[in-house]
C-alpha cells in the first residue's frame, strides 16, 4: 500500500472507526458498479460522518458512490471514477413514526421489507412494492426512483415523499420539505434527488406519508388476443368509476414468468393478460369484480377470472419482482424501462417486436397501464449473440424512443456491463434539458465527487 493510500485509510478510520472501513478484496468486488471496483468501503454511522467523508473526498479528489443493499448498483451508466463505496447499511433506523398523522421518518439504510412489517403492525403501509424487496433499502429505492405496480393508484415516490435530509457534494448538511403532510411553501429541492442515482447528494433521512391498509383485496385477470384490446380495456377502466390499485398488461412471454408451471392457476396465460388488483371493504371488492367482469365481456375478453388468495399472493409477488425474474431466467437480457403516455403503449409494443425480430432476439414485456413499460430483450433460446450486436440493438431502441413522435423517455435499466460499455449512454441521446441538468449537478456537487458519470450525459 502506498503512503498516500495508507494516509487515506487512516483518515477514513478516524471518521468512521477502524472496524467500519475495509479494503478486503471480496468486500470491494461485492460493491463493484458496472465492472468498476472501489478502493475502499466505508460504513458511516450518521449524517455527520457522511459530511466528513465527502469533505475528505473533495480534499483528496476522490469519487464517492453511496449504496445500501446493493440491489440497484447495476442501474445507470458506469462511473467515470469510483474510489469510496459509501455503505449506508448501518443507518437503518426508523427515526420518527406517528401512525395518527400517517407520517414516517427513516434512515436510508432501512430495508423496505423490515419497514413494511413495522407499518403493518399499525395497519399501514408504503406503496413501494419494488423488486428485490428482501434486500432493497429506502435510499436505493428513492435514488433510483424504483417503479412499483402500486404506482397506478398511489403515484411514484415523489407523490408521497414529504421531505429529505442529505449531504450535497460540498460536504455540508441540507434538508428540504418537512416531516408532516402540510408543509410551508417553497421549492421541493429534495425531489431532485429522487431518481438522481446519488449524483446530487447522499440521502441521510427520508420523510414519507404512509397509507392505511384496507381490509379486503381481490385480484382479477382478463385475457385478450391482442395488445390493442388489452390496452383499450385498461383505458375503459380508467374512464370508469373503478379504481384498481394495480393494472398491468403482460404479454405471453411475461405470463410464462408470472405463472410458473409448478403452480395451478385458474387463469391460463394466453396472448395478453390484464392483471388487476382491488382493495377496500369486501363490498367494494365484490362490486369491482362484477363491474370488471362486465367490462371485460364488452371488450371481448377471452377469459375473466377472479383468483383465490394463494394464487393472488403468488401472482402479485411475481409482478413486483418482474425485473428480478427476467434477470434470473436470462442473465444476458437487456431490460428497458420506458415512461410513456398510455395511448402510445400499443404502437411502442409493435415497434419493439419488430426490432427484436430483425435482430434475432426474444422479447417479453410487462406494461403498467399508467405508463411504465418494461421490455426485456434477450438472445433467442439456443443462440449466442455478440455483445456488439446487443449494444447495437440497445442503441436502436433508445434512438427510437428519443423521437418526438414516440412520446416516451427510456433508459436501459439492466444489462451486462460489457453491453453497457459498448452501447454508450444508457439514457439515450442527449435531451434538450441536459444543460439544465448539468447546471444542477454543478450547483449541488461542484467538484463532481458524487457518483460521477452515472447519470444522463455523463453527469
Amino acid at each position: 500500500m502506498s503512503r498516500s493510500a495508507q494516509a487515506s485509510l487512516t483518515r477514513l478510520e478516524e471518521i468512521a472507526g477502524g472496524e467500519h472501513v475495509s479494503m478486503n478484496d471480496a468486500e470491494l468486488r461485492a460493491r463493484e458498479v458496472c465492472g468498476v471496483v472501489p478502493s475502499v468501503v466505508v460504513r458511516p454511522a450518521d449524517a455527520d460522518q457522511i459530511a466528513e467523508i465527502v469533505r475528505f473526498a473533495i480534499a483528496e479528489k476522490l469519487a464517492v458512490i453511496p449504496m445500501g443493499g446493493g440491489t440497484k448498483l447495476g442501474i445507470g451508466s458506469a462511473p467515470s471514477r469510483y474510489d469510496i463505496a459509501l455503505d449506508l447499511s448501518r443507518m437503518n433506523q426508523v427515526l420518527a413514526y406517528d401512525p395518527h398523522d400517517l407520517t414516517l421518518g427513516v434512515e436510508p439504510g432501512a430495508r423496505i421489507a423490515d419497514l413494511l412489517q413495522t407499518l403493518a403492525a399499525q395497519k399501514q403501509f408504503l406503496p413501494l412494492a419494488v423488486p428485490f424487496l428482501d434486500r432493497a433499502t429506502i435510499g436505493g429505492i428513492v435514488a433510483t426512483n424504483s417503479s412499483s405496480p402500486l404506482r397506478h393508484a398511489y403515484g411514484s415516490v415523489r407523490d408521497f415523499c414529504l421531505g429529505m435530509e442529505f449531504v450535497p457534494g460540498d460536504g455540508t448538511r441540507a434538508k428540504s420539505g418537512g416531516r408532516v403532510v402540510k408543509n410551508v411553501t417553497g421549492y421541493d429541492l429534495h425531489k431532485l434527488l429522487i431518481g438522481s442515482l446519488g449524483t446530487l447528494g447522499v440521502i441521510t433521512r427520508v420523510n414519507f406519508r404512509t397509507f392505511p391498509l384496507l381490509p379486503a383485496q381481490g385480484t382479477f385477470v382478463a385475457t385478450f388476443q391482442t395488445a390493442e384490446e388489452a390496452s383499450e380495456f385498461c383505458v375503459t377502466i380508467a374512464h370508469s368509476f373503478l379504481t384498481p390499485q394495480i393494472a398491468e398488461i403482460a404479454d405471453s412471454g411475461a405470463a410464462r414468468l408470472l405463472y410458473p408451471q409448478v403452480e395451478t392457476n385458474s387463469a391460463t396465460p394466453q396472448s395478453w393478460s390484464v392483471i388487476l388488483s382491488v382493495v377496500g371493504h369486501s363490498a367494494v371488492v365484490d362490486r369491482h369484480g362484477h363491474e370488471l367482469d362486465r367490462l371485460a365481456d364488452e371488450a371481448n375478453a377471452q377469459e375473466f377470472s377472479a383468483l383465490g388468495e394463494s394464487e393472488s399472493v403468488s401472482l402479485l409477488t411475481r409482478v413486483r419482482e418482474f425485473p428480478r425474474l427476467v434477470l434470473e431466467s436470462a442473465p444476458s437480457a437487456m431490460v428497458f424501462r420506458v415512461n410513456l403516455i398510455p395511448s402510445a403503449i400499443p404502437p411502442m409494443l409493435t415497434e419493439f417486436r419488430e426490432l427484436a425480430n430483425r435482430a434475432g432476439f426474444d422479447l417479453i414485456t410487462l406494461t403498467r397501464a399508467s405508463g411504465i413499460l418494461y421490455a426485456a430483450f434477450s438472445p433467442a433460446a439456443g443462440s449466442e449473440i455478440a455483445p456488439g450486436a446487443c449494444a447495437q440493438l440497445a442503441k436502436d431502441v433508445l434512438q427510437f424512443n428519443a423521437k418526438p413522435e414516440a412520446h416516451a423517455q427510456s433508459m436501459l435499466e439492466w444489462c451486462p456491463a460489457e453491453v453497457k460499455r459498448l452501447a454508450g449512454d444508457v439514457w439515450g441521446p442527449p435531451r434538450a434539458d441536459l444543460p439544465l441538468m448539468q447546471k444542477l449537478k454543478n450547483a449541488f456537487d461542484p467538484q463532481h465527487v458524487l457518483s460521477p458519470g452515472r447519470f444522463a450525459g455523463g453527469i
